[in-house]
């Protein structure tokens, strides 16, 4: 039998400057409870500037998995899990991050929740260690299902895929490309959700200069909500500008005020995460004027679509 014939998941993993974590990330999907033939690992290196590309043909050759590589120039997540996606060989696509960790029975999971159900995509559920978040990190904390589906534990099918075109390279930030290809999804079937299929994301640590640019990813709202209004407005808010400015700049921000202030005993700590929300409030008044451009600009793009 060929690898095509036996070969039932297909992991797509993108990849830019984290060898260190992608190394953790890929030895963690070696150590799979499900028969080595039965699933291929596809990573994708988005133009990574450090040791990357040399560890990834040095993983190629040690391979007790079907291993792929790939390398393209800089383009963003969407467009290296499309690469991947495009030369998958399995019925399902499943995807997960280079600072991710699988549990063991992750693909098994997989594969027996896409058997039993009749649906276009699933999403799992990914922990964290509560106790190392900091103002400082990055971590996803999603154990009871998230309606953006985070592609960090996600499986779609891949007829589903191909007929979307995969992930929409056009967002102009890596934010929401994922959220888009769910909602989309719908349309050939329910996105659901399975608990059984786990993540770990540890929490890990961003410079100070890095997290205080966030806010421009909300950019990417705009796109997603002229593409998908209706979903937009029953999953999210009712519009971008709610969203950005109400739930996100005042709700979530002074909830992040407040939670700082546990870090009275860490001073430093407590005085950066303090900044942070002060710089992102500045921040969400020098947007803007992009915000307002890129409204019009969707608007106008999709209402002729439609």
């Amino acid at each position: 039998m060929s690898n095509s014939e036996v070969i039932r998941i297909s992991v797509v993993m993108a990849t830019f400057n984290r060898r260190k974590s992608l190394e953790e990330a890929l030895g963690a999907l070696e150590r799979q409870n499900l028969k080595h033939e039965a699933y291929e690992v596809i990573v994708v290196d988005d133009g990574s500037t450090d040791d990357t590309s040399d560890f990834l043909r040095d993983w190629k050759s040690k391979a007790n998995t079907s291993r792929h590589y790939l390398t393209q120039r800089n383009g963003g997540p969407a467009a290296a899990r499309n690469a991947g996606v495009r030369i998958a060989r399995g019925a399902v696509v499943a995807f997960t991050d280079d600072d991710c960790l699988a549990d063991p029975d992750w693909l098994k999971a997989i594969d027996h929740c896409m058997t039993q159900n009749n649906w276009a995509a699933v999403q799992g559920a990914t922990y964290t260690d509560k106790g190392d978040i900091t103002p400082l990190t990055h971590q996803i904390d999603n154990e009871g299902g998230n309606a953006s589906v985070p592609t960090c534990n996600a499986a779609y099918r891949k007829e589903v895929l191909d007929r979307l075109d995969g992930f929409d390279e056009a967002f102009p930030f890596p934010h929401n490309e994922d959220a888009d290809l769910a909602w989309r999804a719908e349309r050939f079937g329910p996105v659901g959700f399975d608990s059984t299929i786990r993540m770990y994301h540890p929490a890990r640590q961003d410079s100070f200069r890095k997290v205080s640019k966030r806010m421009k990813i909300l950019e990417s709202e705009f796109r997603l909500y002229w593409k998908n209004p209706d979903a937009y407005e029953k999953k999210r808010a009712s519009s971008p500008w709610t969203n950005i400015y109400w739930n996100i700049g005042c709700k979530t921000q002074l909830y992040y005020l407040r939670s700082r202030l546990k870090y009275i005993g860490r001073p430093w700590l407590m005085l950066q995460g303090l900044a942070l929300t002060f710089l992102w409030w500045i921040d969400l008044i020098v947007k803007f004027p992009a915000f307002y451009r890129a409204d019009k600009l969707n608007k106008k793009l999709f209402s002729a679509v439609r």
